[in-house]
């Protein structure tokens, strides 16, 4: 919580910068929907990474599509854990790269609150206010966050806010007895963000890279939830008990444009990756269909879905002379439902759109579905401390069943046609896995690591990614230096994708695809040190990760493309590199300034013209000064040199730019 009250971070990937072998996707430049990736995990929507709230699976159907766009409001956020190697074994059900552990507003031990405000270019407003405390055996509190901005793309021709507002309310309620007690939690969320998945051809990049199509003009996501959850801690003795019964609903909309030109002008696809890859190889007709000069159709999807999940886990955990033993269970059930329409309007060609008409139910296949999962999964966990030497062994079961249906009659919400291939279509799961991690003092300041552990990442269709994973390392710590260094692999026997929207592959979303054998190599680098001065304090911290992620096969996949052995992963840069550099004075102020460097990578494994995505970088500085006791205000600067480098493809040749130079200033009062 230190660090992240250094700069005030509301975008995840900034703060996950700071950790070597995480890798991110930036799609909205303000960190709402993030894709991350831990030693080479697939990064699409985080869909491969075990994400959790306070220990709780946080996706809204974690079995049965992890990567369902919803992410905690990073701004409310207390703390950030992070987890990788043989500790992800107890963090299922995705074990291969690693976890991440969100951890909220804890409930102030007395009466306090906390409200901090924020103004921002591009009218960007934040408000976060934290009111609670505990009398005697009853403690509580209510936690508002609200953020909005205009959004800093414009909208061609037909202009229009490119923004977003999101607000939560979360509420603790807690009752403490003796060495016993049970907290409720509930978290109720809103969003709507005028967000589109269309990027911008390389002309049109290179003309503006902050400009959308004005056939994004009607794009919206809008969502909301609903979170609860009661725990039970206890003490019995030696022996600790954590119980968690818990719930999550969520429904998200993201109406955008789904095909654009549907009479197929010209020869080009209707895909809109199929008109911007047309464009990139020099289309007129494509051209003047994105910029507007081209009348068409343009088709919308309701990309509507409503998920859900509850379960119950529990964990168990005591000393016995030298072993520290942790058991624990989970048992759930999650659900996707998906009731895609469409609507359409005229792009005429003169810079404007008509108003939007119904064009087709499109409730039909993967547009109108049902799929559920039930999970119940176990480990145990043994940490052996033997002098210098500890040693830690993990065990995890996975087992879950999954149903599909599927309905063809094309009416909104009926479930009275079946679809016959897709009616109670079935399948299974029962997977083991093992990890081993060894650590030796090799003196007080020196530790050695290593760690061997099997991973997997359960998949709805067919059978789940599974990897041998090993680490290999030490960290050293003396005074206020400290340096770790890693090295990482990830033997892939089978690497398994999810066709999405954002992946602009050749196939229907939902669909699954065997990549085969890849192999995963890299090294960690995390340093940092604090050079004292004369009433003024100089922390810095580095952290370096080089990357080699290969297909070891070759074939030709609708999803993935045609692949040759020797090809990298897609979006997996081959270096990442931040450094933090601040100072703290005697006098209350402080600053930070960080700099960030993504290496190259590329949106498919056959890497074309078009899919390249170069190293980028950005600045971002902070000042902070302390007022009283209870008061700061601060500033900061985003992008400070604004760059407008190219730093993501999605869908796969589509451009898209960073976000750009901004300013922020806030005030943050505690009382």
């Amino acid at each position: 919580n230190e660090d992240l009250k250094k700069v005030i971070d509301t975008d995840i990937h900034k703060i996950l910068s700071a950790v070597p072998g995480v890798f991110f996707r930036t799609e909205d430049g303000y960190g709402l929907r993030p894709n991350i990736s831990i030693r080479g995990t697939s990064l699409d929507r985080s869909g491969k990474i075990t994400i959790m709230e306070d220990g709780v699976l946080v996706a809204p159907a974690p079995y049965t599509s992890a990567s369902a766009y919803y992410f905690p409001t990073t701004g409310r956020i207390h703390a950030v854990e992070l987890l990788k190697g043989p500790s992800a074994i107890t963090q299922g059900p995705s074990t291969i790269g690693g976890a991440l552990n969100l951890i909220s507003t804890p409930i102030p031990t007395e009466g306090r609150g906390k409200f901090v405000q924020e103004l921002g270019d591009n009218g960007m407003t934040r408000s976060h206010a934290v009111l609670g405390g505990q009398t005697g055996s009853f403690g509580g509190m209510i936690e508002f966050h609200e953020h909005a901005t205009d959004g800093f793309d414009s909208i061609a021709n037909v202009g229009g806010d490119t923004g977003f507002q999101k607000s939560d309310m979360l509420v603790k309620l807690r009752y403490t007895s003796g060495d016993h007690e049970v907290t409720f939690k509930f978290l109720d969320l809103d969003e709507s963000s005028e967000q589109t998945y269309v990027g911008l051809s390389q002309a049109s990049f290179n003309k503006n890279p902050r400009m959308r199509y004005g056939l994004t003009q009607y794009d919206v996501m809008d969502n909301d939830g609903e979170q609860e959850s009661i725990t039970y801690k206890g003490s019995f003795g030696n022996v600790d008990v954590v119980l968690t019964s818990f719930s999550n609903d969520y429904h998200r909309d993201w109406f955008k444009v789904d095909k654009a030109n549907n009479s197929k002008t010209g020869g080009v696809s209707n895909s809109i990756n199929g008109v911007i890859e047309a464009a990139n190889a020099g289309n007129a007709i494509a051209q003047g269909i994105l910029d507007g000069t081209q009348a068409t159709e343009v088709k919308l999807k309701h990309n509507n879905r409503f998920y859900g999940n509850e379960g119950i886990q529990f964990q168990v955990s005591t000393d016995i002379e030298n072993h520290s033993i942790t058991f624990g269970y989970r048992d759930l059930e999650d659900y996707e439902s998906r009731d895609q329409g469409y609507e359409c309007f005229e792009q005429r060609g003169d810079g404007t759109n008509s108003a939007l008409y119904v064009c087709g139910t499109g409730f039909t296949g993967s547009n109108n579905r049902l799929r559920e999962t039930e999970a119940t999964s176990y480990f145990l966990q043994d940490t052996i401390s033997m002098d210098k030497l500890t040693l830690t062994l993990g065990y995890r079961s996975e087992e879950y069943d999954k149903v599909e249906n599927r309905w063809d009659d094309g009416v909104s919400g009926s479930r009275t046609m079946p679809n016959s291939k897709y009616i109670n279509k079935t399948s299974t799961g029962d997977y083991s896995t093992f990890g081993i991690g060894a650590t030796y003092d090799m003196n007080e300041n020196l530790k050695l690591v290593a760690g061997f552990h099997q991973g997997m990442s359960p998949v709805f269709n067919g059978d789940a990614e599974e990897a041998d994973n090993i680490e290999l390392g030490f960290r050293y710590n003396k005074g206020t230096t400290a340096l770790e260094v890693m090295y990482f692999s990830s033997d892939y026997a089978n690497l398994v994708a999810e066709c999405k929207n954002s992946n602009g592959g050749d196939c229907d979303p939902g669909d699954t695809f065997d990549g085969g054998e890849v192999d995963v190599s890299g090294l960690e680098v995390d340093a940092s040190m604090v050079v004292e001065g004369d009433g003024v304090s100089f922390p810095i911290a580095l952290t370096f990760t080089t990357t080699d992620a290969t297909f070891e096969n070759s074939f030709d996949s609708d999803y993935f493309g045609v692949v040759a052995a020797g090809d990298d992963l897609p979006y997996i840069p081959d270096t990442q590199f931040s450094v933090v550099a601040g100072f703290i004075s005697d006098s209350g102020m402080s600053g930070n300034a960080r700099f960030v460097n993504v290496g190259s990578s590329c949106s498919i494994a056959a890497c074309g013209t078009y899919n390249e995505i170069e190293s980028h970088s950005y600045l971002d500085l902070s000042l902070r000064k302390s007022v009283n006791d209870s008061t700061n205000v601060y500033v900061i600067l985003e992008n400070a040199f604004d760059a407008e480098d190219l730093i993501s493809r999605a869908p796969s040749e589509g451009a898209r730019s960073q976000k750009p130079r901004t300013i922020k200033l806030g005030v943050s009062l505690d009382f």
